[in-house]
């Protein structure tokens, strides 16, 4: 049965780093039962705040996806696994979650956002809508999806409800059990709305 809901400061569990270097907002997780301290989840969808340079913890197993939501940025260094990567504002990083990672600030510390997942159960895609106070109708494209808003505000609607959902600063839509053809209507409530859509699909199984 389809499930649409919005998760507001309520909603949210702040969750120690595994490294113990700080602290991130958990906005969903699943499946229903799971727990991010017993690591027997499929997906989390999340938001943290990096003040200094260091080490990332280590997700193994795991695929991620992080988007820097303010500041000038970071550099991301992965040893030999990969070419270091600068990840600019706005802008989607994926990254296996094993690799060995540390970050370093470009100009001051910066808020993002991230997506982890097991590509066995499940797969995601982020995508940055500067949607100011423009409508977008947009495809879903997968069961479940999360629109999170970092900045501005908005209104959502998605089909098949009849209740459209006001989302301020901070607040994400969650979606659950969409169907093929639903869509999300948008209509953007400041001229600084942006918003982070996540589609969150089938995992690919050995």
């Amino acid at each position: 049965m389809r499930e649409v809901r919005i998760l507001l400061a309520a909603d949210v569990r702040r969750v120690p780093w595994r490294n113990g270097r700080g602290f991130t907002d958990e906005l969903a997780l699943a499946p229903d039962g799971a727990s991010f301290e017993r690591g027997d989840f499929h997906w989390r969808v999340s938001r943290a705040a990096i003040d200094s340079n260091g080490p990332f913890s280590s997700f193994e197993g795991f695929e991620r996806v992080l988007v820097p939501l303010d500041g000038e940025g970071l550099w991301l260094d992965h040893g030999t696994r990969a070419p270091r990567a600068r990840l600019r504002t706005g802008e989607p990083y994926r990254f296996n979650g094993s690799w060995p990672t540390t970050a370093e600030l470009v100009g001051g510390p910066v808020r993002d956002f991230n997506v982890v997942y097991r590509p066995e159960h499940a797969s995601a895609e982020v995508e940055v809508l500067r949607l100011g106070r423009r409508r977008a109708r947009l495809a879903a494209e997968a069961t479940t999806v999360l629109l999170h808003v970092p900045e501005g505000a908005l209104t959502a609607r998605v089909t098949g409800e009849e209740q459209a959902f006001e989302l301020p600063t901070g607040a994400t839509l969650l979606a659950r059990s969409l169907l093929p053809g639903d869509e999300l209507d948008l209509v953007g409530a400041a001229d600084s709305t942006r918003a982070l859509l996540v589609r969150i699909g089938p995992g690919k199984r050995p």
